[in-house]
């Protein structure tokens, strides 16, 4: 064999083997127990990365760059105490965050069982399963799945207690948002099962809530209409606006209104209610005293007629006017005669 075959292939040999150099450095890619990659095909989904891999299949591709999923979720944003957007997926390079992260999706509003509204605060650890990341790939909107997913588990629970029973049973509304989120994921992870799975392990759940006064919001718009009449109503209109304020009355109370008056009452020692009860009574002597006063005419009205004809001191003066006075005492004192000496 002749030297300038020999070098030939030796040539060709050298070539070859940087050809494969630069391709396995270039499709070798490095997943941990915190990072993977997936990649894709013409067919769509092919796998999530484990362990190291080079991909000996040319049609094989790492999905990255601007035609990937967006994975990402809100969370809370430190700094400021409001959200912000964490990407899960770096876009350049394809990889993908397995840790687990804390999902606090924006306050949502929720239902109890006796039609209370409540807003919520929730806060969700989660993180990315990496045998159900092609249900992540398949989604278009993972964010908004997983902030619908959340808010559905918690409205559920709520949904099952009275706002009374709510106060005391957070743990149990905790433990059943996340049994019903991890339940919702084995449902739906294999083919024929209904839903679909999210590609998420749920670690923890806990939640924060506040209730809206019912009372205040209510008496919001005639609030409103008060400030507005102030600079711009005739004196008829203000009195107009005073009385329809005044014309709520008990039986406009909506149903959440008279729960709300019950829970009040109950559990009360029998001070606490006296004195509770003594104060609504002295709101219900003021609104009748506003109400005559308005009116710019005189009214004389018996305690029948304003329904104070219970109250303590009412009947004390009513008892002071019908007892006769008694008249002038002669010499020897409050005796009769027949009892002085």
């Amino acid at each position: 064999m002749s030297l300038a075959l020999m070098i030939t292939i030796a040539a060709l040999v050298s070539v070859v083997l940087l050809v494969l150099i630069f391709y396995i450095v270039r499709r070798y890619y490095e997943a941990r127990y915190d990072r993977t990659y997936i990649t894709q095909d013409d067919r769509g989904f092919r796998r999530a990365l484990e362990g190291k891999v080079v991909l000996w299949d040319f049609d094989e591709q790492i999905v990255k760059g601007p035609t990937a999923p967006h994975i990402e979720f809100v969370a809370l944003n430190p700094t400021t105490g409001g959200r912000r957007t964490v990407k899960l997926m770096d876009p350049r390079t394809g990889a993908i965050n397995l840790r687990p992260h804390y999902c606090a999706p924006l306050p949502f509003e929720a239902v109890t069982a006796d039609s209370h509204k409540v807003i919520v605060d929730a806060r969700v650890q989660f993180s990315l399963n990496r045998a159900l990341l092609k249900h992540v790939y398949e989604i278009q909107e993972f964010s908004l799945a997983l902030e619908s997913r959340i808010q559905s588990a918690f409205r559920a629970e709520i949904g099952k207690r009275n706002d009374e029973e709510l106060r005391a049973s957070l743990n149990d509304v905790e433990r059943g948002a996340i049994e019903r989120l991890r339940r919702d994921e084995t449902e739906g992870d294999e083919a024929g099962e209904a839903g679909m799975a999210l590609g998420v392990r749920f670690h923890t759940a806990n939640f924060i809530y506040s209730q809206p006064d019912e009372f205040a919001a209510s008496a919001l718009p005639a609030a409103i209409g008060a400030v507005t009449l102030a600079s711009t109503a005739t004196p008829e209109q203000h009195a107009a606006a005073r009385a329809l304020a005044r014309a709520a009355g008990v039986l406009s109370l909506r149903p959440q209104q008279i729960d709300q008056l019950a829970d009040v009452f109950k559990n009360r020692d029998p001070a606490a209610l006296a004195a509770l009860l003594a104060v609504m009574d002295m709101q219900t002597r003021q609104n009748i005293a506003e109400a005559l006063a308005a009116s710019g005419q005189l009214m004389v009205l018996t305690p029948q007629e304003l329904g104070l004809i219970g109250a303590t001191a009412q009947r004390d003066a009513l008892a002071r006017r019908v007892a006769p006075t008694p008249g002038p005492v002669p010499n020897g004192g409050a005796h009769p005669p027949e009892q002085r000496i």
